[in-house]
């Protein structure tokens, strides 16, 4: 049995790309991803992990210099950081492993931490990472999202109860992929031998 790896990541750069208020290199970016083109770490990506790893620094007793890593790390004392998993799921006749690797988990609650330039209330609403997580995480039943922006924190909650299962965007996505004769380049680059 094959299976084809999916991630949130990959299926958030489909939608973004595809999204008619992306700039026009959005698409450009999704082949480079669907491809697996490793592309060198933007300023924006290396500051989210330098905030991530602050907080998970606080968590684990340490000082943070960073008044708002040190705010979130307070708020999840306890959660455990970096949890990967593996679902196997069966959507239109194929075989997908979702991975994710969740932020912190801490009593039945995901969090995963944003450094953003800019944000408005919802800007998480339509994302595949909460949907994804809770089928990854099925002892989960809240994702929160911590979300920085450079001058203040925020949160944006969502419940299991309220959310999409993820198999309807994977379903999407390949017809996507089939109807734009990109599933073999996903299927050579991201089946699962």
């Amino acid at each position: 049995m094959s299976l084809l790896r999916i991630t949130h990541s990959l299926l958030a750069s489909y939608m973004y790309a595809t999204d008619g208020e992306s700039p026009d290199n959005a698409y450009d970016r999704f082949l480079r991803v669907l491809n697996r083109e490793k592309e060198p770490d933007t300023p924006a990506m290396k500051e989210g992990r330098r905030f991530e790893d602050e907080v998970t620094k606080v968590i684990g007793g340490g000082v943070s210099e960073d008044e708002f890593a040190t705010e979130f790390g307070r708020l999840l004392d306890g959660a455990t950081p970096q949890i990967r998993a593996e679902k196997v799921l069966h959507v239109s006749g194929l075989d997908w492993n979702l991975v994710g690797v969740a932020d912190f988990i801490r009593a039945g609650t995901i969090y995963d931490t944003k450094r953003v330039t800019r944000y408005e209330y919802g800007k998480y609403q339509r994302s595949t990472q909460h949907p994804a997580y809770f089928r990854l995480f099925p002892e989960a039943n809240t994702f929160i999202y911590l979300i920085h922006d450079g001058k203040y924190n925020y949160q944006e909650q969502y419940l299991r109860a309220d959310t999409a299962p993820i198999e309807p965007y994977i379903m999407i996505f390949y017809e996507f992929l089939k109807t734009n004769k990109l599933f073999d380049i996903y299927q050579e680059k991201w089946e699962e031998r």
